[in-house]
């Protein structure tokens, strides 16, 4: 080949770079790369790198493209606008398979005098002292290794004797990867440029990383002739790598723990009731597990078993062990969880030993069909006792996991938890039931006045034992022929509620047979809740019904402490809200004095108490709730008794979910019916 001639500096002096052509970045650079780039740090986009070398060919001027030069095997010049020279630059190949890495040497021309003469291949080899570079014989029997350069010498710790007229298989060991290793040997018969990332083995037996790109060389007629391969040790990236992985894997199963934990949480919290949560919590870890579970529990000395499949077919399987609990309760792994031990909390074999002996035959039955592969089981613990054991049976032999043993010893955990807090719901509901019980008032008939009333604690606003709250009622007659009516709301509905309710009602009793006008029994009542602290904010309505007049004419006077307006229906059926003398709830600074409201009642009008219970929800403003109990009152019957009044309003407006409590007090004077 003759043209122009060249002539390049010796090879010491040599930019090289090695690229991820897969990835278009720049892997490498020497120590004349690097100052040709400007001490660019890599990894680096190729394009970066050579718009920092100011590359430019010299045929067009056109900006060189580093992966093109890369991945094909050629030679061409190009300029440098960062030092002003002209470089021979010359790519490698790049690898078809693995990363495909490519060389790329840019060799500095100092004069076009003489011919270009094809680089020898010990030339090509010489690269950095920081990369191993060898050569191979194509045309000898197995490839022999013929030439090593330092580094590989100094990666290896073989020497060039050590290695030469050998294959490099040497470098091979017991945990190489056989298949990497036969895609490379299927690239070299194929005469293709090939590139994996192998574990290899040093000399003295230590192993590495070893990320090499094998190319190659052909002659004049195109026939190759030898094979250049190009190693990185990469032994640090790819341990990041793998603890990088590592710690992804162990952050994708937590969070696989969590979500599980998570969507049981959701499906089981909200349940209040002991034996439904029972019966769900053994039906949603049967799910998660795509088998079949057995929960035991305790509740003093009584042992309860429940029993979920995720086979519809075989209900009847679970039923049957669900309706008694000795073949579970005397089982080796449930004794063994309760005596405290640990032998069976990781995934077990099921072996004809530990199929419980007390189990009769229709249970050993049912167990069959539902099968006995393998299993798991976690002790249920809360205040340091072991209260129930949950096991996950499958008819599969290691059907379980170390993640499904740490999914299922956190269910077990949350299961725990969640039993033992519905069973303290259920002692304080009972005990809040049971005080609120005796302080509500008793059914008794008023004379002259027909009553009727309903409470009902916030829960699903069907079942009064659902729950328990601050409501309350009273209906109190005086010796004087006048009855005083009260309704009043704490806030909340729980044990605390339910105390504050008794203590203020208490205290409202004790005022009102002490004072006639209601201003002033509500006036009292403000400045004792404010100077004892006694229970929260809460909202209440004291009136007193006069005595019958001759005529039958009652006068009602009321004031209200923050509470909704009672509502009378007047005999003709008209409705008006009893708005007057309103103050701040109790327990709130007054600005002014307390007043009362009157208004003349005549036989067969209707009065209406109520608690905000009955008129607000979350799809209803308080404002809109008196509005439709204003209209529900207004079309009820004429001919309707207190009771059937009550039951009508009931209808209209609490017949779904009840989220507050609810108090309902209906009064009709004169006779029962207009």
């Amino acid at each position: 080949m003759t043209s122009t001639a060249l002539s390049v500096d010796p090879p010491e002096v040599r930019a090289i770079l090695v690229l991820d052509v897969a990835r278009g970045t720049v892997l490498h650079q020497n120590a004349d790369a690097a100052r040709l780039s400007g001490d660019l740090p890599v990894p680096v986009d190729a394009g970066a790198w050579a718009t920092a070398a100011g590359l430019h060919r010299v045929r067009d001027d056109a900006p060189v493209d580093l992966l093109t030069a890369g991945a094909a095997v050629g030679r061409e010049l190009v300029r440098s606008a960062t030092d002003g020279g002209t470089w021979l630059l010359s790519g490698s190949g790049s690898a078809g398979t693995g990363e495909r890495l490519a060389v790329v040497l840019l060799d500095p021309v100092v004069s076009t005098t003489e011919a270009v003469a094809p680089d020898s291949l010990e030339r090509r080899a010489a690269m950095a002292s920081d990369l191993s570079f060898t050569i191979a014989d194509a045309r000898l029997p197995d490839m022999p290794l013929v030439w090593v350069n330092p580094a590989f010498t100094t990666t290896t710790g073989y020497t060039s004797d050590d290695v030469l007229g050998s294959n490099c298989r040497f470098l091979q060991g017991p945990a190489t990867d056989r298949d990497a290793v036969d895609r490379v040997r299927l690239g070299l018969a194929e005469r293709k440029t090939v590139g994996e990332t192998l574990l290899n083995y040093r000399k003295d037996g230590r192993p590495f990383w070893n990320q090499l790109v094998i190319s190659p060389v052909s002659d004049p007629d195109g026939t190759v002739t030898h094979f250049v391969g190009v190693q990185a040790d990469v032994t640090e990236r790819v341990e990041v790598n793998r603890t990088r992985q590592r710690q992804l894997d162990e952050a994708t199963a937590a969070n696989l723990r969590l979500s599980t934990l998570a969507r049981v949480s959701e499906e089981l919290g909200e349940i209040l009731e002991t034996d439904e949560l029972l019966r769900r919590a053994a039906a949603v870890v049967a799910a998660e597990f795509g088998c079949w579970s057995a929960l035991v529990t305790y509740d003093g000395r009584r042992a309860r078993t429940d029993v979920a499949t995720t086979d519809p077919h075989l209900a009847w399987a679970a039923e049957r062990l669900s309706a008694t609990s000795g073949w579970a309760d005397e089982s080796l792994a449930v004794l063994d969880i309760r005596a405290g031990g640990s032998r069976f909390s990781a995934p077990f074999a099921i072996t004809p030993d530990l199929v419980s002996e007390h189990a009769d035959g229709a249970e050993l039955d049912a167990m069959h069909a539902l099968g006995l592969g393998s299993a798991m089981s976690v002790g249920l613990r809360a205040r340091g006792q072991v209260v129930g054991v949950l096991a996950v049976i499958s008819p599969d032999v290691d059907a379980f996991g170390p993640d499904d043993a740490a999914t299922f010893g956190d269910l077990g955990h949350r299961v725990g938890l969640l039993l033992d807090n519905v069973r303290l719901y259920a002692r304080e509901r009972d005990a809040a039931r049971t005080l609120q019980e005796r302080m509500l008032p008793r059914s008794r008939p008023v004379a002259g006045l027909d009553v009727a009333f309903t409470y009902r604690p916030a829960g699903d606003g069907v079942r009064s034992s659902a729950s328990i709250g601050g409501d309350w009622f009273d209906v109190l007659e005086h010796g004087d022929g006048s009855v005083s009516l009260t309704v009043g709301d704490v806030v909340g509905h729980d044990l605390h509620a339910a105390a504050a309710m008794g203590q203020l009602r208490s205290v409202l009793l004790t005022v009102a047979s002490e004072e006639a006008d209601p201003a002033a029994v509500v006036g009292r009542v403000d400045q004792l809740v404010e100077r004892y602290d006694l229970g929260d904010m809460a909202t209440c309505v004291y009136g007193v019904l006069g005595a019958a007049a001759a005529d039958g004419v009652r006068t009602f006077a009321y004031c209200r402490a923050g509470h909704p307006s009672p509502l009378l229906r007047r005999p003709d059926g008209a409705v008006e809200p009893l708005d007057g003398a309103l103050t701040t709830p109790f327990g709130v600074v007054v600005p002014g004095p307390f007043e009362t409201a009157r208004t003349d009642l005549a036989p067969g009008s209707l009065l209406v108490l109520y608690t905000d219970g009955l008129i607000e929800s979350r799809h209803r403003s308080q404002r809109a709730g008196i509005a439709e109990l204003t209209t529900a009152l207004a079309a009820a019957p004429a001919d309707l008794d207190a009771a059937g009044m009550r039951d009508h309003l009931l209808e209209r407006l609490a017949s779904g979910v009840q989220d507050d409590d609810l108090c309902l007090l209906v009064v009709r004077t004169g006779p029962a019916t207009a």
